[in-house]
């Protein structure tokens, strides 16, 4: 068989399974999603997705999360690719219901050879059924 055949197969393989691994829906429901500027509390129903925008950041600055709500399916912040806007996005556990509290840190005002300044925000989910 020729090289070039062999790599041929072998990129469609890989194609197929990163499309295929891509794919997947993190075993939501078929909840809504609900987009919130940061607040101290937000109110969701079970089987939501709550996106949080965090606001605009530049290159050097950024957000992570500090603390983790204990009840969350999902819990990730994530940039923008369109934009320079940072999310933070949650799930609960199936079968929850309650408050749950995540601590994220902000990190703005970089000018590239600073480290910038660090905010710590608290947003307190509720979730209902």
């Amino acid at each position: 068989m020729k090289t070039s055949t062999i790599i041929t197969r072998l990129l469609s393989t890989f194609l197929v399974i990163f499309l295929v691994s891509c794919s997947k829906n993190n075993d939501k429901t078929n909840g809504q999603v609900l987009i919130s500027t940061i607040q101290p509390i937000i109110e969701i129903n079970t089987g939501d997705t709550l996106k949080v925008n965090l606001g605009n950041f530049g290159d050097e600055e950024g957000a992570f999360i500090y603390k983790n709500p204990i009840n969350a399916k999902v819990s990730m912040v994530y940039r923008e690719l369109a934009s320079s806007s940072i999310l933070y996005e949650y799930f609960p556990l199936d079968n929850f219901i309650g408050t749950d509290v995540v601590t994220l840190i902000l990190n703005k005002a970089s000018d590239g050879a600073s480290s910038g300044i660090n905010d710590t925000i608290k947003i307190s989910i509720i979730v209902r059924k």
